[in-house]
């Protein structure tokens, strides 16, 4: 698969194998991303465990799915001491969680685009000033929240 210039891949075995996805990490000529991994580990000790046993080249990071922005920061923090880096992408967030995390993400820097798209998947959604396309989320300073389906 290096071949075709792929930037990562999010993780490709089921979470709890971490000597497994540490041969994987040591050997890929790819950079592998940990996601669900890294779900459910809140105690510091076992999170600086993980990226030491693991050292992933990157790591995925899903605000709802961590337990907020702390924990992210805590994340990326860990992982840019090991030498990796981070992507951020929602988990199925309204737009005004995306709202939110869009301006998480841009007070961080990474090479990789970020995945925040998921908002355009309901039907019901408050309509906000943000838009999505191939070149990547936009922000509309002309357009407001349109909260009248709460009304």
């Amino acid at each position: 698969m290096s071949a075709y210039d792929i930037s990562y891949i999010e993780q490709p075995i089921k979470a709890g194998q971490w000597q497994e996805m540490a041969a994987l990490t040591a050997e890929t000529p790819i950079k592998i991303a940990l996601d669900e991994e890294l779900i459910g580990i809140v105690d510091k000790d076992k999170q600086i465990n993980l990226i030491n046993t693991i050292q992933p080249q990157m790591v995925i990071l899903k605000m709802a799915l961590l337990g907020g922005f702390v924990e992210a920061d805590h994340w990326k923090l860990l992982v840019e001491a090991y030498g990796g880096t981070w992507v951020i992408t929602s988990a199925l967030e309204s737009n005004i969680g995306l709202n939110a995390i869009a301006q998480y993400t841009a007070q961080g820097w990474s090479n990789y685009a970020q995945g925040l798209g998921t908002g355009q998947l309901y039907t019901n959604n408050i309509s906000g000033p943000y838009t999505v396309d191939h070149l990547g989320l936009h922000y509309h300073v002309d357009k407001d929240w349109d909260f009248s389906p709460l009304i």
